[in-house]
């Protein structure tokens, strides 16, 4: 049925009138002037709108305009009453959800650094890890860091949306032998700010000499350079006409080009609780070597899609180890892998799971509903 499928059912009369009417069903708003449109609503008993029902809050879509605050949609795309938390919220986003908790359904997301954590010595009194009712997190452990009453997850942003492509073809050489994705914010001071912090910099230029001078790899840095390609994350002598540094990449498909092209991809952050390009790789079915110590995407490292290194002292071994099992046909299957764990309807199927098994009496969703989106 159309109610089934996520369409809005609604009787619509000619402007005024009340013969002449229809029932109709449309997946989307349509603006029709000459006609009135009467929605079925759930009423309480004191005569009010519960919207608990399958409709959002009229605040829903102001509260969008907050960063730290995300939509959960239906397969179709229709909003659910439900908002994750994606960021550390401010004073203003405190109040306006505490005004709102009650009606809408709030639940928070790692996908912010340490987030739900807090810096070591931070003065933020805000707890954090006890405001919502549930939590897609990102930690191996949340038993000891979530209290008994937040129902918890393992699922992060990076679980959606993967790209659709095709299967590594091993007749094609690969061009380069790593891709490293970073931030440009801190090009100007050399990668001494946040993106260089977020990314591990730092850690990225003492693995280059031996990358680079010992091993003679070749790669691609990318969002190393200014937007206005007139200055440069500074690099090993050794690495100069080894590696490519490249301005931020506004179109996607210019990343993937390159990452399609790596042998593995490269990723050495620690304070990154979803990083996207990990499970990008995975679907374009490169291998990732990942850093032990990430906050999150650590989920994302088994034996058929890379490998860990935890620092300078293991890194070299765990780099010859793929690099050899990145030219040996199927030694590492990340594209079968994701798909058979991530995805939007994977990952939307477990999510919505997670709803109806701890929130149904929150959230009342639209007939049909097969998974979620964020």
């Amino acid at each position: 049925s159309d109610q089934e499928k996520g369409a809005k059912v609604a009787i619509v009369c000619p402007r005024g009138r009340e013969i002449y009417c229809t029932l109709r069903a449309a997946a989307n708003f349509v603006d029709y002037r000459p006609e009135d449109c009467y929605e079925q609503i759930e009423m309480n008993q004191a005569g009010g709108i519960v919207y608990n029902a399958a409709r959002v809050h009229p605040a829903y879509n102001d509260l969008l305009k907050e960063y730290c605050f995300q939509q959960v949609a239906t397969q179709h795309g229709n909003q659910v009453n439900i908002l994750l938390v994606r960021s550390q919220p401010n004073d203003v986003q405190q109040r306006l959800y505490h005004k709102y908790k009650n009606d809408i359904l709030f639940l928070g997301i790692s996908s912010m650094n340490d987030y739900p954590l807090k810096d070591e010595g931070s003065a933020d009194q805000t707890d954090y890890l006890g405001m919502f009712p549930g939590f897609l997190h990102m930690m191996r452990e949340p038993e000891k860091v979530f209290p008994p009453h937040v129902k918890t997850l393992l699922m992060s942003q990076s679980d959606f949306s993967l790209p659709d492509v095709p299967a590594r073809d091993y007749s094609v050489p690969k061009k380069y032998d790593f891709t490293y994705s970073a931030s440009d914010c801190d090009v100007e001071i050399d990668g001494k700010g946040w993106c260089g912090w977020s990314k591990n910099w730092t850690f990225v230029k003492e693995a280059l000499g031996m990358m680079c001078g010992e091993l003679k790899l070749t790669g691609v840095l990318v969002a190393t350079k200014n937007k206005a390609n007139t200055k440069a994350y500074s690099i090993p002598d050794s690495c100069k006409g080894r590696m490519i540094q490249t301005t931020y990449l506004a179109q996607q498909q210019d990343y993937f080009d390159y990452l399609k092209q790596s042998r593995f991809a490269f990723l050495p952050q620690i304070h990154d609780a979803s990083p996207r390009v990990s499970s990008q790789a995975l679907a374009h079915d490169v291998p990732i070597l990942m850093n032990y110590y990430i906050k999150g995407g650590w989920k994302y490292v088994t034996e058929q899609t890379g490998e860990f290194f935890h620092d300078m002292s293991d890194f070299r071994e765990s780099l010859l180890k793929i690099l050899k099992g990145a030219d040996e046909p199927h030694h590492y299957e990340p594209r079968k892998w994701a798909l058979e764990k991530l995805g939007s309807r994977n990952s939307g199927e477990r999510l919505l799971k997670f709803v109806e098994e701890n929130f149904a009496n929150r959230v009342k969703l639209p007939k049909g509903t097969r998974y979620l989106q964020i």
